[in-house]
């Protein structure tokens, strides 16, 4: 069935035991010494390189780790055949090897950010500013929705082109000395990161709506955060509710935001309003399924644009719904849609609970 319905759970619902990559435990200081040295070279060269020669650079590596990467690019294709049955072998195989080049070159970009910083007038088009100056302008503050298609972390460039202050809410790899240099390479005097995971990352998300400020989120992404069950494209998944509840405790309109890669090197940037959130079911875990769940049909569809440039490698549904949560998530899916029902029949809605 389509995500407008119930999954197709036991059908759909994908495993990724043949992509584990069991590595001994002894080797992981090796690996992140190893990590920590390429990362840190990669961002020399970012300073020495002009940006067309690191996204080339990027291409190749993406072609490179398409040869060697053989689990990962096992994790591409198996969510392409499940998400888009209508390729063939060779359709998909290329949309996999466009995939990885598409992150190679995005990985080289980051390493470049600040020189990006510096020449984003060239390289970034935006469309749609209205939908954030509208959402800025109604002083409730404004969730910017992330996905990890194109490069979303041109934000940043935009964010200094125009002045506006940010806060970003990212996750935290392994390394310690890695994340630093992560953060260091994002943060400048219009943004701000803000680590999930930390004992104040609640507060200081919280506050930075309730200031009337943009906050950035994601929750494409399977994540250690607090999640709910909502189908996206379909299948039962782990997603984040953090848009969702700030949005309906704070009034904070929740704005998208879709960075295209272009041929010529350059980049498309294009806003679009989801709207405001107010609650409009006696219990609250019917309301946040209601907003997640039309936040992941939205970002459905503009992966459906340009599916070539979304991280297929993540596996999104790496964890399984139990029996009870699935039956949940199928309650809560009818309950939505009785809901919706009502309102094209002009009935009246229930009450929330006070």
């Amino acid at each position: 069935m389509s995500s407008e319905g119930l999954p197709e759970t036991e059908i759909r619902q994908p495993t990724y035991d043949e992509f584990k990559k069991n590595r001994p435990a002894w080797t992981t200081s090796l690996r992140r010494g190893f990590e920590y040295a390429v990362f840190s070279f990669g961002l020399f060269l970012g300073k020495k390189l002009s940006l067309t020669q690191l996204q080339k650079l990027g291409r190749g590596f993406g072609s490179f780790a398409y040869q060697v990467m053989r689990k990962d690019r096992g994790i591409v294709e198996k969510q392409l055949e499940l998400i888009f049955p209508e390729l063939d072998s060779a359709q998909r195989i290329q949309w996999t090897r466009e995939c990885f080049g598409h992150f190679g070159q995005m990985l080289f970009e980051f390493l470049s950010l600040p020189q990006i910083l510096r020449d984003e007038a060239n390289l970034l088009q935006v469309e749609n500013e209205e939908a954030l100056t509208s959402a800025i302008n109604r002083e409730k503050g404004v969730i910017l929705l992330a996905m990890h298609t194109g490069n979303w972390e041109l934000i940043s460039a935009y964010a200094k082109r125009i002045g506006l202050k940010m806060k970003a809410a990212t996750t935290n790899v392994p390394d310690p000395r890695i994340n630093e240099l992560i953060v260091s390479q994002r943060e400048h005097g219009n943004m701000e990161i803000i680590r999930r995971g930390t004992s104040t990352a609640i507060r200081k998300l919280l506050s930075c709506l309730r200031n009337k400020e943009v906050l950035v989120l994601a929750i494409d992404q399977d994540t250690n955060v607090l999640s709910t069950w909502v189908p996206f494209f379909g299948i039962p998944a782990k997603t984040p509710v953090g848009a969702a509840v700030f949005a309906l405790k704070t009034g904070a309109t929740v704005v998208s935001y879709n960075v295209i890669r272009q041929a010529d090197g350059t980049f498309k940037m294009r806003f679009e309003t989801l709207g405001g959130f107010v609650r409009q079911h006696p219990e609250m875990e019917q309301d946040v399924y209601a907003v997640t769940r039309k936040i992941n049909l939205h970002l459905e569809l503009r992966i459906r644009e340009i599916p070539q440039q979304w991280a297929w490698f993540h596996r999104r549904w790496r964890h399984r719904p139990s029996s009870e949560e699935l039956q949940k998530m199928e309650e809560l899916e009818q309950n939505e849609i009785q809901f919706l029902e009502s309102l094209e029949s002009g009935k009246t809605a229930p009450k929330k609970k006070t």
